[in-house]
């Protein structure tokens, strides 16, 4: 008689989990927002008019949102759970960094940056964006919000009052944005960015009078994320707007030079002096890049005509 032995298992019930929840609150990274927030920038107005106004003013309200969560987080300097839902290690070579990445407990847990972020992002693409049927926008924005928010407490990175916090934050900074940053259906992005940078200085403040060196550097890219925003939108609004969508190669190239900027910023390796220099160039890149797409159009169209 053959004995067969029972088929290997590669990870539990509970990990798979964890790995599932890994992989929703990534949606809810700070990258992962603006990598998704710049693509729609560059090319949502191929599919939807006010693609890139919605955009513009998202990035507002994600950095508005950043800053308030870094000026509550500094006052407050709450320690997350000392604890792991799962043990990465023990975990398929693949999956090991990546989770183990996101159930980092480093920094402080309230309120939840990842709930606030996803409110004000989600929350202000699916009450801006002129595509589809309302309710479909808003059940979709809305379990966006839930799941990200979840996934926290499912990672033991927060407490279930950390998510709570940064959704009602997310939903009263959402209500201020749009106070200011929509006025008789006109979309004002500047306004919103400047928000977003007294939030950040705020911010640097407190994280400055608590001893915060992180807090402090993230405050310093608020503010130049924030004013790039500001000069930007008020000097080239008009023809932004109006700008054709960007090619993918563009868009690419667009998001190599912005993200290495920010990551230099986050990295460390510029002063505070050099990440507001850097973030400011970081989003004023995202912004301007269809100005780029506007000019190698004409370029073409007229040598077209000429040939």
């Amino acid at each position: 008689m053959v004995l067969v032995s029972p088929p290997t298992v590669l990870v539990s019930a509970s990990e798979l989990l964890v790995i599932a929840f890994a992989f929703i609150t990534l949606l809810g990274d700070a990258w992962f927002v603006l990598v998704g927030l710049a693509a729609l920038y560059w090319i949502g107005p191929r599919y939807v008019d006010d693609a890139r106004a919605v955009a513009a003013v998202c990035v507002g309200l994600a950095t508005l949102g950043l800053a308030a969560v870094l000026a509550l987080k500094s006052a407050t300097a709450i320690p997350r759970p000392a604890m792991t839902p799962v043990d990465p290690s023990g975990l398929p070579l693949l999956l090991e960094s990546f989770v183990g990445g996101e159930i980092q407990s480093d920094g402080f847990t309230f309120p939840s940056g990842h709930a606030t972020a996803a409110t004000v992002v989600y929350g202000g693409l699916g009450l801006l964006l002129s595509v589809g049927r309302k309710r479909l926008r808003y059940a979709f924005a809305a379990g966006m919000i839930v799941l990200i928010s979840l996934s926290r407490v499912v990672l033991e990175v927060h407490y279930p009052r950390d998510i709570i916090a940064g959704m009602v934050l997310g939903s009263l900074l959402i209500a201020v944005g749009l106070a200011v940053g929509r006025t008789k259906g006109r979309f004002h992005p500047d306004r919103v960015f400047a928000l977003g940078g007294i939030a950040s200085v705020i911010g640097l403040g407190v994280a400055l009078q608590g001893g915060h060196t992180e807090e402090v550097l993230q405050g310093a890219i608020g503010i130049g994320t924030a004013t790039g925003g500001v000069i930007t939108w008020r000097q080239f609004g008009d023809r932004l707007v109006d700008a054709p969508p960007v090619s993918l190669p563009l868009a690419l190239a667009g998001l190599v030079v912005a993200g290495g900027l920010w990551i230099a910023g986050y990295a460390g390796v510029l002063s505070a002096a050099g990440a507001v220099a850097a973030s400011a160039a970081a989003v004023g890149c995202i912004l301007l890049l269809p100005l780029l797409a506007e000019r190698r159009y004409k370029k073409g169209k007229s040598e077209t005509v000429e040939a």
